[in-house]
């Protein structure tokens, strides 16, 4: 085993009936065992034609063969984990992105990616396992290969991961072991993870939030538990089955399990849950303290990004309402548009440096000048340090609504909206307007039951927003466009909406 995974080699040795992975229907895997299991991964896809420095796009299902696929491949290579509910034309972008050298497909296999990765002359393996193996253990079929062959991209990356692109394309980010264990090592730290630690795995693998937290739990010698995600039926059976101390979540899964919490109570007070762990600045600011009073242990904001990890966390011993916490590691500043460093209470775009940074963006020339520059990531949140170095994020700087020259942050408007009774969910976008340039739309879910009209929501948005922030048009949707970590995707709402909202019928 390769140096890359000194800590779980570590923890084979000294702990080896400890469990490693655990999973739904499958019988758990030790760390004593999990050396050879990686093995076994390792010389089935090096004798498939995998190479050192190339790359296996890993379209797999949440669960423990994903992980165990991720560890063995970047132990050789780079694994690269893509959504497997893409279509085949966004499949065909992406492989076609990464040069990879073999996709590797649960049986059966999704129709999109087998396609895609046939189109490109990618050999594909195919995953076999049965319910009674081992969690992470199963068998690759010989690669189904398509002519002609595409260019195999070479890196020194361990995973690459495409960025969410809800306000652009999406780059490609590399992140080397030295990466990955100084983000697991900080971020572990600061929760206070140990080997008594389970992790219940509810966030998408395809995305770091999720794949970092595994990786975090797995260098703390803990459990990780790997679900295929979240689900109301099965969440509370899995919370008394598995016994989780801890698991990470984002704005819309907070108010899926505030509920349950409120409607099952005895479930979570009987549980050994010591700590949720939420990333990213929410509008609904009450959410977190909600949950945390109903689950009865502390909720943590953070704030991270897949290019440089978690950058900060509150603690259960130092916190702030509304804030994402201090820095967990990583030198955190706040910067103006001359590139200039802001005292304390500036509001500015939060720039970051350290261990964790990725080294650059992939075949993005462009990209990298603008946000690697003097030796800082320029992250494109807006945001402010208080005295005490908690930071406080206000919006991103791609998504600033310009009407007239009127600076809106899209967040301000949707904390309004929530406020209303009614509103389960909102989000703000810029729409077209002929003289100002931009104007203010709003995307707006009501809760089960409840009704509003646009005419009452704007009134009331307008009682709490000066004049040119309130929303000129507030359109009615049965879901708000997310991406798979929660965000909302405004980018995606002002293309909708980019030739005008209809007036409704009068």
């Amino acid at each position: 085993m390769s140096e890359s995974f000194h800590p779980l080699e570590k923890y084979a040795a000294q702990t080896p009936a400890a469990i490693a992975l655990a999973a739904p229907g499958r019988r758990p895997l030790t760390y004593g065992e999990l050396p050879d299991t990686l093995r076994a991964i390792r010389r089935a896809v090096t004798g498939a034609g995998f190479e050192p420095g190339e790359i296996a796009a890993l379209v797999l299902p949440n669960g423990p063969d994903l992980i165990a696929a991720f560890l063995a491949v970047s132990a050789v290579g780079a694994g690269a984990p893509l959504n497997p509910a893409m279509t085949e034309s966004e499949f065909r972008f992406y492989l076609g992105r990464l040069g990879a050298r073999t996709v590797i497909l649960p049986d059966p296999m999704p129709a999109a990616a087998l396609a895609a990765a046939q189109a490109l002359g990618i050999p594909v393996l195919r995953m076999r396992f049965t319910p009674g193996d081992t969690a992470g253990s199963f068998r690759l079929d010989a690669p189904q290969r398509a002519t002609p062959a595409p260019p195999v991209r070479r890196t020194d990356a361990a995973l690459l991961l495409f960025t969410s692109a809800t306000t652009g394309s999406p780059k490609l980010v590399p992140l080397t072991w030295g990466n990955l264990r100084a983000m697991a090592a900080r971020e572990a730290h600061t929760l206070q993870l140990s080997p008594a630690d389970r992790l219940l795995s509810l966030m998408p693998l395809f995305h770091l939030h999720g794949l970092a937290a595994v990786l975090m739990q797995l260098f703390s010698g803990g459990t990780a538990i790997a679900i295929p995600g979240y689900h109301p039926a099965t969440f509370l059976p899995w919370l008394q089955q598995f016994q989780p101390t801890w698991f990470s979540s984002h704005a819309p899964l907070n108010r899926a399990i505030l509920a349950l919490a409120r409607a099952h109570p005895e479930v979570f007070r009987s549980s050994p849950l010591r700590v949720i762990r939420i990333t990213g600045a929410t509008p609904e600011a009450a959410i977190p303290a909600a949950l945390e009073e109903a689950v009865g242990v502390p909720v943590l904001a953070g704030y991270g990004l897949t290019e440089t990890g978690g950058v900060t966390r509150n603690t259960e011993a130092a916190r702030k309402p509304g804030s994402v916490g201090r820095s967990s590691g990583l030198e955190v500043a706040i910067m103006d548009e001359a590139g200039n460093l802001l005292p304390a209470e500036a509001e500015g775009e939060v720039v970051v440096r350290g261990p964790s940074v990725t080294s650059g963006y992939l075949d993005d020339p462009e990209a990298n000048l603008a946000a690697f520059r003097g030796g800082w990531f320029h992250t494109g949140d807006i945001g402010r340090l208080d005295g005490d170095d908690f930071l406080f994020l206000t919006g991103r700087l791609k998504e600033i609504i310009n009407r007239g020259g009127e600076k809106i942050v899209p967040q301000d408007v949707e904390c309004a909206l929530l406020a209303h009774a009614a509103v389960a969910e909102a989000a703000v976008f810029a729409v077209y307007h002929r003289t100002l340039g931009e104007d203010v739309a709003a995307a707006v879910v009501l809760r089960p039951g409840a009704a509003a009209s646009e005419l009452k929501l704007r009134r009331f948005a307008a009682g709490r927003l000066a004049p040119f922030k309130v929303p000129r048009r507030i359109v009615f949707l049965d879901g708000i466009p997310r991406t798979a970590t929660g965000k909302p995707q405004r980018a995606q709402l002002a293309e909708r909406y980019r030739g005008g909202i209809p007036w409704p019928d009068r």
